[in-house]
C-alpha cells in the first residue's frame, strides 16, 4: 500500500511539473493542447506559466525580425523601372509579429508564415519599385525605400499580422550603358556645380575689391577736399592780412599826404624812401637815381 502511495505520489510530482512550461524574454506563445487538438486564443507572455498536463506552447518571436534579399542568399529581387529598364535590387526589411493576432497568424499559416511573408513582400516591393524611374533609383533611394515600406504595411497587417518597422534598399544594379550615362550626368552636374560656385566666390571678391576701391576713392576725394579746403583758408587768411596791412598802410599814407601836404610824386618819393628803410639790410641804394622815374620802370 505505501509502494502504490509512492509511486502515485512520483506519478503526480511528473505530471505536476510537466503541467508547466515557460517562455523566454524574447518569446509569445500560444497554449496547444495535444490531447483535445485544441489552441487557446489569448498568447502568453514572456515567463514561468501552469498550462496543465497535455499542453505545450507553440512560440512566436516578439522581437524585431530581419528579412533579406540579397546576393548571399541568391534570391535579388529582378523587375523593371518605370521607364522600362531591367532592374535589379537588393532589399532589406525588419518586420515585428502582431502579438495579439498570433492565434489568426498560426491558424492561417501555421509555421510556414515566414515563407509567405517572403513571398508576397517580394511582390510587393517588385511592384511598387516599377513605379519609379531608372533615374530616381540613383538619386532618391530614401523615398522609394520610405515607399516600399509604406506598401507593405498597408497590406501585410491585416493579412499576414506583422508590421514592417524599416526597409532598406541594399543594391541597385541597372545596365551598364544607363549607369554609365547617369556617371557622366552626375559628374558634369558636378562641374557646373563647382563652376557656379567659382562665378559666386569671384563675384563676391569683385565686389569687395569693388568697395574697397569706392571707400578708398572717397578716401582719397575727402582727403583732397579737405587739403584744398585748408589751402583755400590759407590763402584767404594770407590775402585777408595783406588787404588789412594795405588798407591800414594806404590810411596812413593818406594822412601823412594831408599832414605834410604831399602831392602825388611828393608822396610817392616819400614812399619809395620809407619803404628802403625798412629793408635797409637787404636793399641796395642807388645815388643819384630819381624814386619816380625808378617806380614808372
Amino acid at each position: 500500500m505505501t509502494g502504490s502511495l509512492s509511486v502515485i505520489g512520483c506519478v503526480g510530482a511528473i505530471l505536476l511539473a510537466m503541467s508547466f512550461s515557460s517562455l523566454h524574454a524574447t518569446e509569445t506563445g500560444l497554449d496547444y493542447n495535444w490531447i483535445t487538438k485544441e489552441i487557446r486564443k489569448e498568447p502568453y507572455a514572456s515567463g514561468l506559466h501552469f498550462i496543465g498536463f497535455g499542453h505545450r506552447f507553440i512560440r512566436f518571436p516578439n522581437t524585431f525580425q530581419n528579412l533579406q534579399y540579397s546576393t548571399s542568399h541568391h534570391d535579388l529581387l529582378h523587375t523593371r523601372t518605370s521607364d522600362g529598364l531591367p532592374l535589379t535590387l537588393g532589399v532589406s526589411f525588419q518586420y515585428t509579429l502582431i502579438l495579439s493576432r498570433v492565434y489568426d497568424l498560426y491558424i492561417n499559416f501555421e509555421n510556414n508564415y515566414e515563407s509567405v511573408l517572403f513571398n508576397v513582400a517580394a511582390h510587393i516591393i517588385a511592384n511598387t519599385a516599377s513605379n519609379y524611374s531608372a533615374y530616381n533609383f540613383f538619386n532618391d533611394k530614401q523615398t522609394i525605400a520610405y515607399s516600399m515600406q509604406r506598401e507593405l504595411n498597408d497590406y501585410l497587417p491585416e493579412r499576414l499580422f506583422v508590421t514592417v518597422e524599416a526597409l532598406q534598399i541594399l543594391l541597385v544594379e541597372l545596365p551598364r550603358q544607363f549607369e554609365d550615362a547617369i556617371l557622366e550626368s552626375i559628374a558634369v552636374k558636378q562641374n557646373i556645380t563647382r563652376t557656379e560656385k567659382t562665378k559666386a566666390n569671384m563675384m563676391v571678391a569683385f565686389q569687395t575689391q569693388i568697395m574697397a576701391s569706392q571707400q578708398q576713392a572717397n578716401q582719397t576725394i575727402a582727403i583732397a577736399e579737405g587739403q584744398a579746403k585748408k589751402i583755400l583758408a590759407e590763402q584767404g587768411a594770407r590775402a585777408k592780412v595783406v588787404s588789412q596791412n594795405l588798407e591800414t598802410q594806404s590810411a596812413s599814407y593818406q594822412k601823412i599826404k594831408k599832414a605834410l601836404r604831399f602831392g602825388d610824386e611828393d608822396l610817392m618819393e616819400y614812399v619809395w624812401w620809407d619803404t628802403l628803410a625798412e629793408n635797409q639790410e637787404t636793399s641796395n641804394f642807388v645815388v643819384g637815381m630819381n624814386p619816380n622815374a625808378f617806380v614808372a620802370t
